[in-house]
């Protein structure tokens, strides 16, 4: 529990010290170019993969009824809402965070973070608060990204590989997928993007000097595992007031 309050006290702390005083411009772009543009090809390939996945699956499963022209709308009501942003969420999370948890917590052990504070430089402002920038306008943009390319590859798997009329799928996407759909899938991204940075950095923040590099790992490691876990949750629990 005492991890619990602890992390309570630095997400409040994070949040004020990003609201209260914007980072540098250089320092935003760097920082979100390293967050986004970083992930795009890891993200791409999976998704890709994805999509071409959630078509054969459903194409095989409502042929059994003879359903399969709603194959468009399950393909895309699915993955806009669900399968996209939190594949996004958790693979460049996991990406994002382990690099902001390495990072910090190699800043904390070798005494930069304590260098910055006799300087009279808040460290949250000018380390933590740039990357929660960051990553919370990066993460939203791969998850609209995701979800382009998804409905791309269930429309390539759908139409080219088991040969369902493709004037069928786009009806479907049309009729069944809103611009309510869309927005709840970046509005994820964005809660998606700042949970994940304001965790990565509560770990690498909170490394020990005794701990030496092992204290890199083990905050990488947790800043992935909580991350993935917390995102989980947090989206079972969206779903369940938007669509409950």
């Amino acid at each position: 529990m005492s991890t619990v309050g602890e992390f309570a006290r630095f997400a409040w702390r994070s949040l004020v010290c990003q609201f209260t005083q914007l980072p540098p411009f250089e320092t935003w772009v760097r920082q979100t170019y390293q967050a986004g543009v970083g992930s795009i090809a890891l993200l791409t390939v999976l998704i890709v993969f994805a999509g071409l996945n959630l078509s054969v699956q459903s194409y095989a499963t409502f042929e059994r009824f003879g359903g399969q022209d709603f194959l468009g709308m399950f393909a895309g009501v699915g993955g806009v809402r669900e399968l996209y942003p939190v594949m996004a969420a958790i693979v460049c999370g996991a990406r994002i965070g382990a690099n902001l948890a390495a990072a910090l917590a190699n800043m904390k052990i070798s005494e930069q973070v304590e260098a910055l504070e006799v300087m009279s430089v808040d460290p949250m402002r000018h380390l933590v608060a740039p990357r929660l920038w960051a990553v919370v306008l990066a993460l939203p943009l791969l998850c609209g990204y995701a979800n382009v390319i998804g409905i791309g590859a269930s429309y390539f798997g759908a139409v080219h590989l088991l040969g369902l009329d493709a004037g069928t799928f786009n009806s479907q996407i049309e009729q069944f997928v809103r611009l309510q759909d869309l927005l709840v899938g970046v509005g994820k991204g964005l809660v998606f993007g700042w949970i994940v940075a304001v965790i990565a950095c509560f770990h690498g923040y909170r490394a020990a000097k005794r701990d030496g590099a092992e204290g890199v790992g083990i905050a990488t490691n947790r800043a992935i595992v909580h991350g993935a876990v917390v995102c989980i949750c947090l989206n079972l629990a969206m779903s369940w007031v938007l669509y409950g």
